[in-house]
């Protein structure tokens, strides 16, 4: 008689894990007189398959930084970037570097001049052995059709387009390699206001279409919010505040965070004045003691000078988590109407989404 198996159900799948998760990063450079420069300094999150996390924070605040470590570009001076439950080093693998690519914020310089459209591509698809050679055209085709330019364009030069469709291509190129992760390093921000609408569209339109998981990097607000289904903000190397777009923007609980919401135009506003963050960020290199926002922060006390506050969690449930002392203050009444969470239509608001609302 054959003898029963020890269990009749088989073993539960694990769990599965984030797509990507950046756990401590600190990238640190060598400047003048043998001093330090901390451009990040222990940034961690997680980006679960098929989301856009929109990392905000004003120029020099370490956004790019994270990106070219993520992307395989940077060493890191400290922590770990990890894909798909593994720790990627350095030294990646074809596969791991085809897995995660960037596009870049400006579109003049990302492509070489002299590189036909078709060239460009077709040299990704035969160097990584994509297609087979009689299907190179087919696949080119594809491309110009997934990022919405017409199959002649394969035909000509960076220089003969215009920046959005500079920036089209730029996006083609990244998706010619099948990427799992696509960093997008303030895409937009060179381009007119007219044409980011329709780019902010593409990347949301290939986020469902192909899966994509997308890091979406920017100062403008507006834009994050559109886009973004999680947010991270960034000052000075650190994440301040992080959270599901309803609770960082419905809800902020870091002062830093307030104070850019607070500072976004209004269509319709009739003050002349509007509350902003106060002063110029300090020097990177001569960081403040304690929390790094304080100097500039209206709501800060002595601790804040004191002691840096650790990226805590705001309540007892949800992953709203803030840098500050005092996370567990709401926003005051008189300025919570201000911050609107969600996606909202412009068309309703009467709002620009994408001219305004800029971390600067």
């Amino acid at each position: 008689m054959a003898e029963a198996p020890a269990s009749a159900s088989p073993p539960a799948a694990a769990a599965p894990g984030p797509l990507l998760e950046v756990e401590d990063l600190s990238v640190s450079f060598h400047v003048e007189h043998g001093r330090m420069l901390r451009a990040v300094d222990e940034v961690s999150f997680k980006v679960e398959k098929g989301e856009v996390l929109g990392l905000v924070g004003e120029s020099g605040c370490g956004k790019t930084t994270v990106a070219r470590c993520i992307a395989g570009q940077i060493a890191p001076s400290a922590g770990t970037v990890s894909f798909e439950g593994r720790e990627l080093g350095q030294r990646r693998s074809t596969e791991d570097r085809r897995a995660i690519q960037m596009v870049f914020q400006d579109p003049y310089s990302s492509l070489n001049p002299r590189m036909s459209v078709r060239h460009v591509l077709s040299e990704l698809l035969v160097v990584h052995k994509l297609v087979p050679a009689a299907r190179v055209e087919d696949r080119c085709r594809e491309l110009m059709d997934l990022v919405g330019l017409p199959p002649d364009a394969l035909d000509g030069l960076p220089g003969q387009f215009s920046g959005g469709q500079r920036q089209r291509i730029a996006i083609a190129r990244a998706l010619a390699v099948e990427p799992r992760v696509i960093i997008a390093d303030e895409p937009v921000s060179a381009l007119d206001v007219s044409v980011q609408a329709t780019i902010l569209r593409l990347f949301e339109d290939l986020g469902s279409r192909l899966g994509l998981t997308i890091v979406f990097i920017s100062h403008n607000l507006a834009v994050v919010r559109h886009l973004s289904r999680r947010v991270a903000v960034m000052y000075l190397g650190r994440i301040v505040e992080q959270g599901d777009r309803e609770s960082v923007f419905g809800d902020p609980r870091h002062p830093y965070t307030r104070a850019l919401l607070e500072a976004a135009p209004r269509l319709h506003q009739t003050e002349l004045a509007r509350p902003a963050v106060k002063g110029e960020p300090p020097s990177p290199v001569e960081l403040p003691s304690g929390c790094p926002f304080h100097p500039r922060c209206e709501r800060a006390e002595k601790i804040c000078a004191a002691e840096l506050p650790l990226l805590l969690a705001v309540g007892a449930v949800g992953d709203h988590l803030a840098a500050c002392h005092f996370r567990a203050e709401a926003a005051p009444a008189a300025r919570a109407g201000s911050h609107r969470g969600g996606r909202e239509d412009p068309e309703k608001t009467g709002e620009p989404p994408l001219n305004g609302a800029e971390a600067r």
